[in-house]
């Protein structure tokens, strides 16, 4: 089974690589000649009995190969407490100066080292009021969970709550520390992520903290697009990737019907989108066919082209299921396009 901690570090990984290719196009934070430097110097070599400050600063400043070469230096010559100590001196007092890659640098390193992250490190970071340290503050904290982390964010999300700065920590990567430490008490928080922000790691989160109540939660968030753009090819309203998260688990933990945007699992079910269409085609097809009847009247009151092009669908993945389904429409709808559609059906 992969564990929270493996699903946590291939995500730390992600966001590493698009933060590093997102300040390939922004300005370096903390002034030109860190980056005159590195322009105008190749990497410094690292070799085996070099000074572990310098070898931290090159690794830092230089990421990439060195950076590697580093970590198996402090590896090979047991150099992990006092790398870890200097590490976090070195983020503590260079959270605003440090450039974008030498803030991420510094925060791969302190993660691959085997010690728990420190309370006063993650404080450090998401205090700090720099977007980018907090994000990285909240990785750690989901890459490297502990007991001693869940006090710290729970005190962060309580001051953003009370504060009335839950913006400050609506960020994928809280999400992912929430998850990694099993904070239950913020599952609501993660919730109105979702509708605010519609990452994909907010619905993993609810998920991972409550997922029956999760199914019935995530119904608002879908019916957000109108029926009409789910007929196009591109979606503007919400998050393709946390739909497609969404309905995979409605496929297991299915919502209760009639609940407050349950309808708009039939405009999935009919989008241009095809896997966004067989998902939600797969979530109907749980309440069949012991509630075929309410399904069919659900389906009945939808407009008459959203009829059709159900039917159009469904003749393409014919099974009983979706016979049943089609009989009670056809005794349901007042559309006599769609009992006309039904009737040439064989089923």
């Amino acid at each position: 089974m992969t564990s929270v901690r493996q699903l946590c570090g291939v995500t730390f990984g992600a966001f590493l690589l698009v933060v590093l290719t997102a300040c390939q196009t922004q300005a370096p934070n903390g002034g030109g000649k860190q980056a005159e430097k590195k322009d105008n110097k190749p990497p410094p070599v690292i070799y085996a009995n070099m000074d572990l400050e310098k070898a931290v600063a090159a690794g830092i400043d230089f990421g990439g190969d060195t950076l590697t070469n580093v970590k198996r230096l402090i590896k090979r010559r047991n150099l992990t407490q006092p790398a870890y100590a200097m590490v976090a001196k070195d983020l503590h007092e260079n959270i605003q100066s440090y450039e974008h890659n030498q803030l991420i640098n510094a925060g791969h390193l302190y993660a691959s080292l085997p010690l728990p992250v420190a309370p006063a490190m993650f404080h450090d970071l998401v205090g700090s009021g720099r977007p980018l340290a907090q994000q990285l503050g909240w990785q750690l904290a989901a890459v490297k969970p502990s007991p001693q982390l869940v006090k710290v964010i729970e005190n962060e999300l309580t001051r953003a709550i009370a504060d009335n700065d839950e913006d400050s920590v609506l960020v994928p990567q809280m999400a992912n520390a929430v998850r990694a430490n099993h904070l239950s008490d913020a599952y609501t928080l993660l919730r109105q992520g979702l509708m605010s922000k519609g990452d994909e790691e907010f619905a993993l989160g609810m998920i991972a903290l409550n997922s029956s109540a999760a199914s019935d939660d995530f119904l608002p968030y879908l019916a957000l697009p109108p029926a009409e753009e789910l007929r196009q090819l591109t979606l503007s309203s919400v998050n393709l990737y946390t739909c497609i998260t969404i309905l995979k688990h409605l496929q297991k933990v299915p919502p209760a019907a009639g609940k407050p945007g349950f309808d708009h699992l039939l405009f999935y079910a009919v989008s241009r989108n095809p896997t966004l269409a067989e998902l939600a085609q797969g979530v109907i097809e749980q309440f069949l066919p012991e509630q075929t009847e309410y399904i069919a009247q659900t389906l009945a009151r939808q407009p008459a082209w959203v009829q059709i092009a159900y039917v159009e669908s469904a003749r393409r993945r014919m099974s009983p299921k979706e016979g049943l389904l089609l009989s009670e429409l056809r005794k349901t709808t007042s559309e006599n396009d769609v009992v006309q559609e039904i009737s040439e059906l064989k089923f």
